[in-house]
């Protein structure tokens, strides 16, 4: 469930850095248009994918519930790191990753 959790906030974080507004924050400089499809086509299957980790683990309906919630916590997450501790964001996506990555191979 951690991987799906570490795949929502991906997600969510590229949602977030294919605005100009937050990608110049985090990383210095406006997307260009390409990117910025980029960064929304990987958030969505960084959200199909946790999805389908959830409904692995899961089943069908109680996955797709707890996708929901854990998006839902994912984007609480992001958004706190945002307000209070800008430059964590992005290292706080890798660490998500490696860890959910690892708790998958267990």
């Amino acid at each position: 469930m951690l991987l799906a959790f570490a795949l929502a906030y991906l997600g969510m974080l590229g949602l977030c850095l294919s605005m100009s507004r937050h990608h110049k924050a985090l990383l210095g400089g406006e997307p260009g248009r390409l990117r910025q499809r980029v960064l929304r086509w990987a958030a969505a299957i960084c959200f199909t994918l946790a999805l389908g980790v959830c409904s692995l683990s899961q089943g069908g309906e109680i996955g797709a519930v707890l996708w929901l919630c854990q998006l839902m916590l994912a984007t609480l997450l992001l958004v706190a790191l945002l307000a209070w501790r800008l430059r964590w964001a992005v290292p706080a996506a890798a660490a998500l990753l490696a860890s959910g990555m690892f708790s998958w191979w267990l």
